[in-house]
């Protein structure tokens, strides 16, 4: 009986404890260091849920291990909705099928809260390096067989280029990083030869001229990029790669909190920081109630095996 009227109380408890979420600071944990896209993708969602709430938000970085440090941390904390996880389908979608053991499960250790941005590749080189097309990259790399190098400094990025070597047929030589500004930065040094890079990391220095932009990873042509053609019409037919951003809570986070974050997202997707955002990274919105995020992180983690397991990427 006293088991009963407990869970009585605690069920009744919910929608109030909705009401008056959130009464404290909420955190933020990102998967990715300071400049990537997530981490300024969280950084304008987190202002504008601060700005409706009157509580403040706070952003943590713990970038490393393709997102695991984070997706663990994230995972460990309580699910009370003041520990939430901004993350990509670096994450959910391609660490199940890279790593053999996880210290998190993609599905079972969080509830989906909502997306919050989609948005194509823009493929770049060093300036130096002799190809101003995919088709001369393509020349140049079955010349000098596992001569070049890609940088990466998150999942998508590296499967954009495990996935080209394959439709492309060449063979590149990959470096790891632990964020894609350091890619970048390399790259720019000339210590690397190619990139598939996030729009926030990579557009500005192909933009200023510090690198060379070849191709977009988008199925058709940017409206305001006119002059990067897809790497579908370049030469590899069928191509297209894109990275999304989303929000999730720890499982066992309340419903009731969960559709209150949803709704408070929604609603800062609504607001011009977040329009900038999109508008400046050439992304779309990608917005909706929880159980369309969920059905879309398992149609990701699907399409992702197929990548992982063609590409080769599992590792040992």
């Amino acid at each position: 009986m006293r088991l009963l009227s407990f869970l009585v109380a605690l069920v009744l408890a919910l929608p109030a404890t909705a009401q008056d979420y959130p009464s404290k600071p909420i955190r933020i944990i990102t998967a990715f260091g300071p400049g990537t896209a997530t981490d300024v993708a969280a950084r304008v969602i987190g202002a504008e849920i601060a700005s409706q709430t009157g509580q403040s938000v706070v952003i943590e970085n713990k970038p490393g291990a393709e997102g695991q440090i984070a997706a663990q941390a994230a995972a460990a904390a309580a699910p009370d909705g003041y520990t939430l996880f901004f993350t990509t389908q670096t994450t959910q979608a391609i660490n199940p099928h890279v790593y053999k053991a996880l210290a998190y499960d993609p599905v079972k250790s969080f509830v989906p809260v909502a997306g919050i941005t989609q948005g194509p590749q823009i493929v770049m080189v060093r300036n130096d390096l002799p190809a101003k097309t995919i088709g001369e990259l393509i020349a140049l790399a079955k010349a000098q067989p596992g001569k070049l190098s890609f940088g990466s400094g998150n999942g998508s990025s590296r499967g954009g280029a495990e996935l080209f070597k394959i439709m492309a047929k060449v063979d590149l030589l990959g470096v790891p990083y632990k964020t894609q500004p350091q890619a970048v930065a390399d790259l720019l040094g000339g210590r690397i030869d190619v990139i598939f890079s996030d729009f926030t990391a990579g557009l500005p220095p192909v933009l200023d001229g510090r690198a060379r932009g070849l191709a977009v990873t988008s199925k058709e042509k940017i409206p305001g990029l006119e002059q990067f053609p897809t790497v579908a019409e370049s030469g590899v037919p069928g191509f297209e790669i894109f990275a999304w951003t989303a929000l999730y809570a720890p499982a066992g986070t309340p419903k009731p909190i969960v559709d209150k974050l949803n709704a408070l997202v929604r609603k800062a997707t609504e607001s011009t920081a977040y329009r900038n955002l999109v508008k400046t990274t050439y992304g779309t919105s990608f917005t909706g109630s929880p159980e369309n995020l969920a059905a879309f992180q398992a149609a990701e983690t699907k399409k992702w095996g197929e990548i992982v397991t063609t590409a080769g990427m599992k590792e040992p």
